[in-house]
């Protein structure tokens, strides 16, 4: 008997990890948010976004979030992003495309080769990473991470290189990245 009611508040516990470990799945949704427009990413450097993802709690009951108010509220992950240009150089194209422009399938295929969309934490422990213009590289301060502008690993304890953004350039410029869960974010 006490086996029997033990299994309901225990599957109750373990469903967000069966739900992430087993399944692949998330709470942040699979929703496309916009980035900034190819136009403002610089040469030579990258540029740091916060990109918010809305959520939806493992434990959450429509019935309930409606009826107490609490679904009226928009629930969200903040993550850090950085956008380069690969090896820092945004390829010819680029030059004829100002913010405003419409942007033609070829120019978005060739645009989307030369861009690095990648998530501001360490693969290491997930500290958030920073430029250092002076040695032109992405630096870890909690361990001594290196990257370089294109997030791959060049030095230090992480074992990878930076997570990288599903993106897509659209025809009105921007960048729009989605959120994809990766079971094993954290790697020790």
């Amino acid at each position: 008997m006490g086996t029997i009611l033990t299994i309901p508040p225990v599957a109750f516990v373990l469903t967000p990890l069966i739900k992430t470990e087993v399944e692949g799945e998330s709470d942040v949704l699979r929703t496309w948010e916009r980035v900034d427009h190819v136009a403002n990413i610089p040469e030579g450097e990258p540029v740091s976004y916060v990109i918010e993802f809305p959520i939806r709690q493992t434990y959450g009951d429509d019935r309930i979030q409606e009826e107490s108010g609490v679904s009226q509220q928009e629930f969200t992950v903040r993550n850090g992003v950085w956008v380069s240009w690969r090896d820092g150089q945004p390829p010819e194209v680029l030059g004829g495309i100002g913010e405003g422009d419409e942007v033609s399938r070829d120019q978005i295929e060739e645009l989307t080769q030369h861009l690095n969309v990648m998530n501001s934490t360490c693969a290491h422990l997930g500290c958030p990473v920073r430029w250092v213009a002076e040695v032109e590289e992405l630096l870890c301060p909690c361990h001594g991470g290196l990257y370089d502008i294109n997030g791959e690993h060049i030095g230090g304890p992480p074992p990878r290189d930076l997570y990288r953004y599903t993106f897509e350039i659209r025809e009105d410029g921007f960048i729009y990245i989605t959120h994809e869960f990766d079971g094993d974010p954290y790697i020790v």
